[in-house]
């Protein structure tokens, strides 16, 4: 039997996997569809459940909740079947908005250790300091964690993880727009997410 947690009954389903994507980390990496499908009838057991066979997550139901949600214009997911679902800026914070204390804690907990590495690079520190013009392609990638062999999902999933943990922090939020300003472009979330 499933338990329910963190969901209330007003919800719809495209909050329901909204919060699932949240729930298992969704704001730092992309989580794939049956993940979510696992989580969301965790969540809300009917509301993604077959009709004939109750005690079935209907997966295709998932999917299509994630592609209308994805498909809004206030989408709070990012992503595809192919690369996994992640939380955008709006779904995070809308997210902390609509999530149990204890869940928005191990959330918050989760961005600051993303927040705390950030701020050891180079990249951080030159711009904090007034010393953007030193800071240069290397650093930036050591901020995003990425190489040259990084694939585009890849890199633009480290992007989206930044730009969610700037939300959270005012310094990161500063050093990120800075760098966008300055030419930095593999920091810019795609207009495809």
């Amino acid at each position: 039997m499933r338990k329910r947690t963190d969901v209330k009954q007003e919800y719809m389903k495209t909050d329901i996997v909204t919060i699932a994507v949240c729930q298992l980390g969704g704001a730092l990496h992309h989580i794939h569809l049956e993940d979510v499908a696992i989580k969301s009838a965790e969540l809300s057991p009917k509301a993604f459940s077959w009709k004939k066979y109750p005690e079935r997550i209907n997966l295709e139901q998932v999917r299509l909740t994630l592609k209308n949600e994805l498909a809004s214009k206030g989408r709070r997911v990012i992503g595809s079947i192919r690369d996994g679902w992640m939380l955008s800026p709006k779904g995070l914070h809308w997210c902390i908005a609509n999530i149990t204390n204890d869940a928005r804690q191990s959330l918050m907990d989760q961005i600051q250790k993303e927040v705390a590495r950030a701020k050891k690079t180079e990249a951080f520190t030159k711009t904090i300091n007034n010393k953007i013009d030193e800071v240069s392609n290397v650093d930036v990638k050591i901020l995003l964690r990425v190489d040259e062999y990084f694939s585009a999902r890849n890199r633009r999933e480290r992007v989206l993880a930044l730009s969610n943990a700037a939300l959270l922090d005012s310094q990161l939020d500063f050093v990120l727009t800075s760098l966008r300003e300055r030419g930095f472009n593999e920091l810019e979330v795609g207009k495809s997410e």
